[in-house]
């Protein structure tokens, strides 16, 4: 029988994902350089939330990809192109790799960061 920490969240026993939504700081970027998948959600308030949610409606393949959600913070006015929805998919290499104006599903997500060659290797 396993037993948990008393802190752990709830499901932590139960393999339930978390994806983790952080404000997009001067440095975030830099800092999850080879450590995670950043996609920067922009834009009006209520289409970056719609946004959020769709891909928490996939928090355990998103996770299972080492995917950070950023959202507006100091660090986003460089990335911004007006007012409307900007979804971004960061690489580890710090590359982008999708830059989209408007909504992107999860699978879209997921299929494209299948298709580079890191994530083969990792899946192995």
């Amino acid at each position: 029988m396993a037993l948990w920490p008393a802190m752990a969240p709830a499901d932590a026993g139960r393999g339930a994902a978390s994806l983790p939504v952080m404000a997009l700081q001067s440095d975030t970027l830099e800092g999850l350089r080879w450590q995670a998948r950043p996609v920067v959600v922009l834009g009006e308030a209520a289409l970056v939330a719609d946004q959020i949610a769709r891909m928490h409606a996939a928090a355990g393949a998103l996770a299972e990809r080492e995917v950070v959600l950023l959202t507006d913070g100091p660090g986003a006015d460089a990335l911004r192109l007006g007012t409307g929805l900007r979804v971004l998919l960061i690489g580890k290499d710090g590359g982008v790799k999708l830059d989209r104006d408007g909504p992107v599903t999860p699978d879209e997500i997921t299929a494209l960061i299948d298709t580079m060659p890191m994530r083969r290797r990792e899946a192995d």
